[in-house]
């Protein structure tokens, strides 16, 4: 008797056990798919993938989820914030709920980095954010000073950070500006060549000159390579780009064509 009852205990204790399993997948199968939904496009968008409010219309009851739930789900709060931030730029290009995205995408970081404080991504995102909604502060500038802090080195981070960082250069405090050019020279010691390319002949062409004073302690070699490779692409570091050329070059052009309709008289030499 006492060896039956044993069974029936341990039967009743696996019974538990299987049941406990299956409520345990009830809870959490919905919150992995939504995960792995968000986690889908949030992946596109961080690779820069064109992903229209259309294609993300179908997200929308998930991050009303995401907004909602009371825990800390620092995946699903990343990837909500990613998203939400996509959204926000759709909105500034169509003109169309820009205030409420803003707004949204505020809650959505902030709910993020309270979770989960050391990503540097959305310190840069929430810096953006807010120098939209209140312009440049001294407190704005610490959270793009957060991003610097946290994540130095990461490159795909560090080419966001720089593009908007360049664009506002002249505006930065001399502590993030010296580390934006700082920045730019570790791009070029780490041979990340095709990223420091595109920064320097985008937002970073009109300041070259300080951006290339920046590269004295870096190899040669690597000033070098980035040197001739601009130039092969139309960029002389020394001298203009290929649409600085092309302006002068058209210049010239239409002061030939009025030499030409001019009559002889008038092109005569005093």
């Amino acid at each position: 008797m006492p060896r039956r009852a044993a069974v029936w205990l341990a039967r009743g204790f696996l019974a538990a056990v299987a049941c406990s399993s299956v409520a345990w997948g009830a809870t959490t199968l919905p919150v992995f798919i939504d995960q792995t939904r968000l986690d889908g496009a949030r992946d596109l968008i961080l690779r820069n993938v064109p992903v229209s409010d259309t294609e993300l219309g179908d997200l929308g009851p998930l991050l009303s989820r995401a907004a909602a739930r009371p825990d800390c789900m620092p995946a699903i709060d990343r990837s909500a914030a990613v998203i939400r931030l996509r959204l926000t730029e759709n909105a500034f290009a169509s003109g169309d709920q820009v205030d409420a995205r803003m707004g949204e995408l505020d809650a959505a970081v902030r709910r993020s980095l309270g979770c989960m404080p050391a990503d540097p991504y959305l310190w840069v995102v929430l810096f953006w954010l807010r120098n939209i909604r209140q312009g440049l502060t001294d407190g704005n500038f610490d959270l793009l000073r957060m991003s610097y802090r946290l994540g130095p080195n990461e490159g795909w981070i560090v080419v966001k950070r720089s593009a908007m960082a360049l664009a506002m250069l002249d505006a930065l405090p001399p502590d993030l500006s010296d580390g934006v050019v700082a920045e730019f020279a570790r791009l070029v010691k780490t041979e990340l060549y095709t990223e420091a390319i595109d920064l320097l002949k985008g937002p970073g062409w009109v300041h070259r000159d300080r951006l290339l004073a920046g590269l004295a302690a870096v190899p040669q070699r690597n000033v070098d390579i980035l040197s001739r490779t601009m130039a092969d692409i139309g960029y002389d570091l020394d001298r203009r780009s290929p649409a600085e050329r092309r302006n002068l070059e058209r210049k010239s052009n239409d002061r030939l064509d009025e030499l030409v309709r001019m009559p002889p008289a008038a092109m005569a030499r005093p």
